[in-house]
């Protein structure tokens, strides 16, 4: 609940941000930027940073290859098509252009850029949900900040806001209520009463992770104090949401089920997706309680519905910004083969040959865009009709899982085999990218399928998985494997989370065994039970290529799951040679 109570605040700090590298110059046609570099260099500077459109993109990713365009002027398009992609809901695309901005804000030893580049680079792995980088990034805006200027002391909250944001997502507790303090105080400071109370209600939302009700009700009251009405209805709908929360914890669900119905009419009647389905997950729990079953089950259906919006637009985002992206390394690649041509003088036979195989990629690649879309559209339409209906939850995974692999894996394979053609005739390396995209796509269609596959919730698909993948990794490498299992039935049902966290950390330490133990000859695999646990052994006779070898993403990953099933793992080499990894979660 608590990421959406950050909404208003991050928002508020983009708009400050955008404000303050965009300027305040004016909107720039795009004719007017394509003459750009023939201005002197203060016009330059003042048609960089006007606000960037998306008639004026393109032109501005244009100007960033020309090689005649001063430094600063370059750092001023760069930090204004951030701050477009960020408008656009294209953190990717921003990150890609912060990272410039603050690799040349740096050697040209501008902290204040630099740390305003970091705070941006922090916001948008916050909108990707990918916090260690954000974190990373914001620590380092906070280390480049000037805060002996005004400029940089402006800059301080909206830092200290989002590497919160970041912490809380980790989770880290202790990091998240520290920034959040900080920014309380400099809000107090600057006397922003809303801000003011945003800040004590994302202190309280911790103490409501932590489950210190106390402190929490104490932090409310204060915002609600501290704040009084008329207020901002983002602020009110923040306050009103953990309000009932509190009611809720404290066993008063009437008070919570009343407070939070208000609040939903209040967020629905402006539009406020998030904090909408922030209200329901309390609200949905609280009904249950009372009894009022009915209302619970129209609000949990309005909140798959809003989580499909969601969904769609989060699609309808990671599309434009790989359409962005692939234009733009079009352009970049014709440059290349231009300078080619001119360089190497080639024939004109040559040229046209190069210029179709370009085509034919293009055409290849869309055709598959469209394909991907037209068919994921079909399956969401089906999957809503059959989310009506909680009875019909098997047959609707049953269903997708078949779409997917009739439809989705059929067109996979076909564009598999084209481009095997194409490369036979054509060797292009974009084919052979292709290709292996291609092939990785199908891999993970499958793994996809068997995961949402209702009829695959039971140990005994979970074992034949289990045997697939040793014979298709340690096996195929020379390794001796041993897959046993005890006090379990190959009948017994699975929860999907289960099923899937199981396998997955499975994979996992099967592919480090793979890749880490040198010199094993033997890989043993057991899934047992005892008592009420389901215990997941995984161990290998190698020696690991030293003391890191089996740390990283893929055991921060396999903890994650573990946490995520309320269970344990333990990863760490054995006395007597060899590497284990050994995960307890309960039996659901």
């Amino acid at each position: 609940m608590n990421r959406f109570a950050r909404v208003v605040p991050l928002l508020c700090v983009v708009l400050l941000l955008w404000s303050d590298l965009a300027g305040a110059g004016p909107r720039t046609a795009p004719d007017s930027l394509r003459q750009l570099w023939r201005w002197p260099f203060h016009q330059q500077m003042r048609l960089a940073g006007a606000t960037v459109t998306p008639a004026t993109a393109p032109v501005v990713i244009g100007l960033l290859r020309r090689p005649d365009i001063p430094w600063r002027v370059q750092a001023e398009l760069r930090a204004n098509l951030a701050g477009h992609y960020l408008h656009e809901n294209q953190p990717s695309l921003a990150i890609m252009q912060m990272l410039q901005t603050r690799r040349m804000a740096l050697e040209d030893h501008d902290s204040l850029r630099a740390a305003v580049a970091c705070e941006w680079l922090c916001y948008s792995y916050y909108l990707l949900k990918q916090p260690q980088p954000g974190i990373a990034y914001g620590r380092e805006a906070l280390r480049l900040v000037p805060r002996h200027t005004p400029a940089g002391y402006q800059e301080l909250g909206g830092i200290y806001s989002n590497l919160a944001s970041c912490a809380l997502i980790v989770p880290d507790y202790k990091l998240a209520a520290y920034c959040d303090r900080q920014a309380l105080q400099l809000a107090r400071a600057d006397g922003d009463t809303a801000n003011v109370a945003v800040e004590l209600a994302n202190l309280a939302a911790i103490a409501h992770k932590q489950r210190q009700l106390p402190r929490m009700a104490a932090l409310l009251d204060s915002a609600y104090a501290v704040y009084p009405p008329p207020r901002y209805v983002g602020v009110q709908l923040i306050l009103d949401n953990l309000k009932g929360a509190l009611a809720y914890e404290q066993g008063q669900y009437a008070a919570a089920a009343q407070l939070l119905g208000a609040t939903l009419k209040t967020s629905y009647d402006h539009h406020q997706i998030h904090d909408e389905m922030s209200v329901l997950e309390t609200l949905v729990p609280a009904l249950e309680r009372l009894g009022r079953y009915r209302e619970a089950l129209q609000h949990q259906r309005r909140y798959a519905v809003l989580q499909d919006s969601l969904f769609e637009e989060s699609s309808a985002r990671h599309a434009r910004e790989l359409q962005t992206l692939y234009a733009t390394q079009q352009k970049e690649q014709q440059l290349a083969r231009q300078r080619q041509r001119i360089a190497s003088l080639q024939v004109s036979t040559g040229l046209h040959e190069a210029e179709l195989t370009r085509r034919t990629t293009l055409f290849l690649a869309g055709l598959v865009g469209a394909g991907l879309m037209l068919v994921l559209v079909v399956v969401r339409q089906r999957a809503r009709h059959l989310l009506e209906s909680t009875a019909a939850a098997p047959r609707m995974r049953n269903r997708i899982a078949a779409d997917l692999h009739d439809e989705v894996g059929t067109l996979l394979t076909r564009v598999n085999l084209q481009a095997e053609l194409l490369r036979q005739n054509q060797p292009d390396p974009a084919l052979d990218r292709l290709l292996t995209n291609s092939r990785a796509a199908a891999s993970t269609m499958r793994d996809i399928v068997w995961s949402i596959d209702a009829q695959a919730d039971t140990v005994g698909a979970l074992l034949d998985r289990m045997r697939d993948h040793l014979d298709q990794t340690a096996a195929a490498v020379g390794l001796e494997t041993e897959l046993t299992t005890h006090g379990l039935n190959d009948q017994e049902a699975l929860t999907p989370e289960l099923r899937q966290h199981l396998y997955l950390v499975f994979k996992e330490a099967v592919t480090n065994a793979v890749r880490h133990a040198r010199h094993a000859t033997q890989l043993r695999v057991s899934l047992t039970r005892q008592q009420d646990q389901i215990l997941l052994t995984v161990e290998d006779d190698g020696r690991s290529e030293g003391s890191t070898a089996r740390s990283g993403m893929g055991l921060r990953n396999m903890q994650q799951r573990a946490a995520a099933l309320r269970g344990s793992l333990r990863a760490a080499p054995h006395k007597d040679g060899g590497f284990g990894v050994r995960l307890s979660v309960p039996a659901q």
